[in-house]
């Protein structure tokens, strides 16, 4: 199969189907797997690690399942760290109007670990767009949140990556009638 940017693509499987181990490949995080993955047209399996950290740092941001947030830091101080890492600075009125809109605004003083999982779901979406990405990858990004919360963050993540010109793809259990892919993957 070939996945271009623009496009928002959604793999719908049942747990413990591979959706997780999907996005360890893609972020090159997992080599052990049959057949050929191609990056702009380059075999992955030739990357070296100065690739796969530019393409990290560059040209991908991802939402992983268990969040991956530091929890001893403030919901600010991730979400600004990830920008740094990726060598892009901190917009914190934009960051500040993204967690307004998430509902969780009076949460990014907070630190991380007396935030609920689905406030740290949030501002995870919310550290992944405040980075450069010509591909957003979502693992169940919306396991912890409500229809209503689920909906927010779903426009707000198509408002960014249009903007980026970026193509989205997304893993969950449910279909989300919110989602509209140009291409569904069912495992």
């Amino acid at each position: 199969m070939t996945i271009k940017p623009e496009g928002v693509y959604q793999v719908l499987a049942s747990s413990g189907s591979g959706k997780t181990t999907l996005v360890s490949i893609l972020a090159g995080l997992r080599g052990d797997y049959i057949g050929t993955l191609f990056i702009d047209q380059k075999p992955a399996a030739a990357f070296r690690p100065d690739d796969w950290s530019r393409w990290r740092s560059k040209d991908m941001s991802i939402v992983f399942q268990d969040l991956r947030l530091f929890p001893e830091l403030t919901a600010i101080d991730n979400i600004e760290l990830s920008a740094k890492l990726s060598e892009t600075a901190a917009d914190r009125a934009h960051i500040t109007n993204m967690a307004e809109q998430l509902g969780v605004a009076h949460k990014l003083q907070t630190t991380m670990r007396f935030l609920s999982f689905g406030q740290m779901q949030r501002m995870a979406i919310i550290r992944a767009l405040n980075r450069p990405y010509r591909w957003l990858i979502l693992d169940e990004p919306f396991s912890h949140l409500d229809q209503k919360n689920a909906e927010t963050a779903w426009a707000l993540i198509m408002n960014d990556a249009r903007e980026k010109k970026a193509g989205v793809l997304i893993t969950s259990l449910d279909p989300y009638t919110f989602i509209h892919p140009d291409r569904q993957f069912i495992l």
